[in-house]
Formats: structure tokens, sequence, C-alpha cells
């Protein structure tokens, strides 16, 4: 392995004390003939903007909003892979301009050569991290690609939809249940991050568990927190000290974004800190 030494930790750690805040707000945009509901007001896409443009006119305003209450911003790709690598770099430049970390929701998981192309576009791209599937079963070679481009790797564990059951818990690999060999590989192979669900069949337990396994210079990313109604206090009190609170559509189509998010963060930070 590369000597990473925890980059990402420590772009986290900085942003979430000087922001003291543990939110990671989503940049999930729907344009508005995707779907019925939960959609990016047509004004952005007015004056004959493309929807690039409309996108990147959203996602300024969605960040002047959010960007004292957060130390993260998750923009997810398959909302936005229909831009070009210039938009993507302004969008990160803005964002760190903030001091704010990005992570890339891609859930990227396929060879190494084809990783290895993920991991240099994204780089270009100017993301701190990306989220990764580990079911291609290459989660050391994917870390030392990802470490070699200096870009931290945040690996699926234990998600809340219903049939990843099936094979993160249910299924034994060396003996062990699925997301807790996946936990105990992050420890193993200085692994950056892990996604972690906060809703359905996860437990307290659960987390517990993978804190320990995965130890706790890992960050745990959570999502579910918002929209579906995750708990809490579950999560803030097993995700630890370097825990990460994703929030997307309750506050991305909020009617007021601003507000919005300072209710996520000041309701985190009195969890967190026992008001």
């Amino acid at each position: 392995m590369v000597n990473y030494d925890k980059d990402f930790l420590r772009k986290y750690q900085k942003a979430r004390d000087e922001k003291d805040s543990i939110l990671c707000a989503g940049f999930d945009p729907a344009i508005p003939n995707q779907r019925e509901i939960n959609t990016v007001s047509e004004k952005y896409f007015k004056d004959n903007k493309s929807v690039e443009e409309g996108i990147i006119a959203f996602f300024e305003e969605f960040l002047e909003s959010v960007q004292d209450y957060c130390c993260a911003i998750k923009p997810n790709n398959q909302y936005i892979f229909h831009m070009g690598l210039k938009s993507y770099q302004k969008m990160n430049k803005m964002i760190h301009d903030q001091g704010l970390i990005s992570i890339l929701d891609q859930k990227l998981g396929d060879i190494g050569s084809t990783n290895d192309s993920g991991f240099y576009w994204m780089n270009e791209m100017g993301f701190d991290a990306v989220t990764y599937s580990p079911f291609a079963g290459n989660i050391a070679e994917s870390l030392n690609a990802a470490h070699q481009v200096g870009m931290g790797l945040i690996t699926l564990t234990l998600m809340s939809n219903p049939d990843a059951i099936y094979f993160m818990k249910n299924a034994v690999v060396e003996g062990q249940k699925g997301y807790e060999f996946i936990a105990g590989k992050m420890k193993e192979l200085n692994g950056d991050g892990i996604v972690v669900g906060a809703t359905g069949h996860v437990t307290a337990d659960d987390l517990q568990k993978i804190r320990e396994l995965a130890g706790n210079e890992v960050v745990m990313l959570i999502p579910g927190i918002g929209k579906q109604q995750g708990d809490l206090e579950k999560a803030i009190q097993f995700g630890g000290e370097n825990v990460l609170l994703n929030v997307s559509r309750a506050i991305l189509y909020s009617e007021n974004l601003k507000e919005t998010a300072k209710k996520y963060n000041d309701q985190f930070n009195e969890v967190r800190k026992g008001k």
C-alpha cells in the first residue's frame, strides 16, 4: 500500500471542526421533466440555458445556502454525469473555497483498470473522495489506486435498502457476515470511509459492530436521516467521533434551503454535544 497517511480523514476533521458540523449536504438535482416531484425549479433553465448551465446555477444557490451549516457536499453522479469536466471542476472549486470537502456519490466498482480510469478523472474533477462498491472483490487494489492519486475511498458496508440484507448480512465471508468482513478490511487496509444505512434492517448492534471492526479512524457516512427518518441518536452514538450524516432531498427540495440546513445542523449538534 502507498503511504497515504489518512489524508481524507484529516480533511474531514478540519472541515468538521471549522464548520462545527457533521452534516453532509447531498446534491441530487433532478431536472423538471425527469419525474413528477422533487425536481429543480424550471426558473434555472430559462433564457435558453442548457441543462448543465441550469444545474450549475442551482448549485451556486444551493451552496450559498448550506455552506455555513455543513462540512461536506456530496453530489450524486447519477444526476449530473451529463456535465463536462470544467463544470465539475468549477463545482469543486466553489466547494473547497468554502472550506468544505467534496464526495462524489458514484458507487464505483469494477476491474482494476476501469477503476483506475475512474479515479484519474474524479481526481481531475477535484473530488476529495468517491463512494465505492466492494463487490468486485478488489478492495486492496482499489484503495491503493485511489490513494495513488490522493483520493479517499468510501466503501459501501451495510446499506439499508431491504434486499441489501441478502448480500451484506445473510451472506457469510470467511466466517463473518458480509458487512463484518468489509468493515474489518477497512481497518486492515487503511480504508478512508464506510457507508452505513440508518433505517430498515440496520440495528444499533450492527452500527456498533461495524465501528468496532473498522476502527475509529474511518469516516462513517450515514445516509437516511432526512426524508427516510433514520434514528439520529443511534447514528451519532454508534457512528463515533468521525461520523458524517448525509441529508439530501429534505434540504435540496425544501422551501428554504438555508433554514432547513441550519435546522439539521443544530439538531445534529444538540445530540452529539449532549445539549
